[in-house]
């Protein structure tokens, strides 16, 4: 069994379930060690599908098999996975209680087209949450890997995108996606919409340097988006993003490349004191070969930079600058909310084409999400993490798991505001880097 590029954990913390290359796994977590029996459910593309993958010059070891980069659950009887099957993505269920793929009348797998969903290429970095039965993934829509997508699909609902064409994306490479139900508690006077929330480095357009500049964006769309009527017709009408900072305190240098975000939510009711914890290195090196920080943004810092002033495109010079102009009512990228429904407005669709318009080139934000580095670390790099928060005699206390690029896992406490490693633990051989890490929130602590 080789290339584990899908965890998932069941809701009730029994099952590990594992996508790897032309197979699923699912472990007993009561019995999880190295070597443990585990249900294996094979799932490879078909010949014909390698055999086009091979004509179109892909590698036939490498590219033409079916690498699984999707696991999420459905719904209590079933998960949604999905696979590049060999350069040509699909998608499919699995019966959990079975552990089976789910079938047609006439014995055939139920796959569904996986493009916009699942990348083609299996060294490529996607993300998806689903939400209510409907998918929002942040992957790349065509063979060549140039088509960057954040979409939402399935259910019956209108399938939305961000647009090709006004370069929404910039060579993304996703990283993490997260839900947050922002209507809540319900009946509150702002009446706000559920946002999901997406994670990634791109290519930084905003800075003409040299060089392409790689910075590090969160970017959000509402959950109850429809897209425009006449404007923006099966487009997000709410899709904003704004800039990811982590810098060092003193001379200001950048750790620009987002490796791994851990969004840590102390409840659903209590979305305002979301933290967002990333880790990040730099696209340039300063003092050793590897280094790399973890900050942190808070739920209240993301709303201000989402507040506030929007950077313009002028799509003749591809130059970004600040709008200090007029802004449309109401205010482009914003959820229905109780404002809209005063002003008559109850859907995206009914949204002023003047809205939309200036939506089309003012998608970023002018005010970047700054932080400082929690933790810096100048002789290894960080490539994933996670995040428990546990109660202790003197008050809460946020313990990270931070997977290096050499086999190691960091346990570490943030006390004030610094944090400390408290244990080191060999994982993997050196040389062979921790790719994913899943955190058993009940058992953290334990």
């Amino acid at each position: 069994v080789s290339n584990y590029t899908a965890l998932l954990l069941s809701r009730d913390g029994g099952t590990l379930y594992l996508g790897a290359r032309e197979l699923l796994l699912a472990v007993n977590t009561s019995h999880f060690h190295p070597g443990a029996p585990a249900r294996r459910l094979p799932w490879g593309a078909d010949e014909e599908k390698k055999r086009q993958c091979v004509f179109k010059g892909k590698d036939p070891q490498r590219d033409c098999h079916n690498y699984v980069k999707m696991l999420l659950q459905l719904n209590s009887t079933h998960l949604y996975t999905c696979g590049t099957c060999a350069f040509s993505p699909a998608c499919t269920y699995i019966n959990v209680q079975h552990f089976s793929l789910e079938r047609d009348r006439s014995g055939k797998v139920l796959l569904e087209d996986g493009k916009g969903r699942c990348p083609f290429d299996p060294e490529y970095r996607s993300t998806a949450v689903m939400v209510d039965g409907e998918l929002y993934a942040g992957t790349v829509s065509n063979f060549q890997g140039n088509e960057p997508t954040i979409s939402r699909s399935q259910e019956s609902r209108i399938a939305l995108k961000t647009e090709n064409s006004l370069n929404w994306l910039q060579d993304p490479v996703f990283v993490g996606s997260a839900y947050l139900r922002e209507s809540l508690p319900a009946g509150n006077p702002e009446g706000d919409d559920d946002k999901v929330y997406f994670f990634f480095s791109e290519t930084g357009k905003e800075f003409d340097y040299f060089e392409n500049t790689i910075v590090s964006r969160i970017a959000r769309v509402c959950k109850g988006d429809q897209g425009g009527e006449r404007v923006l017709q099966r487009r997000w009408t709410t899709f904003l993003k704004a800039q990811l900072l982590c810098s060092h305190p003193e001379d200001g240098f950048p750790f620009n490349v987002l490796q791994d975000i851990f969004v840590l939510t102390p409840g659903q009711l209590h979305w305002r004191d979301t933290l967002f914890y990333g880790v990040f290195t730099s696209q340039w090196n300063k003092g050793g070969l590897g280094s790399s920080a973890v900050c942190a943004f808070p739920m209240r810092s993301v709303q201000q930079a989402f507040a506030g002033l929007y950077k313009e495109v002028n799509r003749e010079t591809q130059q970004w600058y600040t709008d200090t102009g007029p802004v449309p009512e109401p205010r482009p990228g914003t959820c229905i909310t109780s404002h809209t429904r005063h002003l008559k407005i109850n859907s995206s669709l009914q949204m002023p084409d003047r809205v939309l318009n200036f939506i089309k080139d003012h998608f970023l934000m002018d005010s970047p999400v700054r932080s400082q580095p929690l933790l810096l670390q100048s002789r290894l790099r960080y490539h994933q993490i996670g995040v428990h928060r546990t109660q202790g005699l003197h008050g809460t206390y946020d313990v990270l798991f931070l997977g290096t690029d050499d086999g190691r896992l960091h346990k570490a406490v943030r006390v004030d505001h610094g944090v400390h490693i408290i244990e080191e633990i060999r994982l993997f051989p050196a040389g062979q880097p921790v790719l994913q890490l899943l955190l058993d929130q009940d058992k953290a602590g334990a």
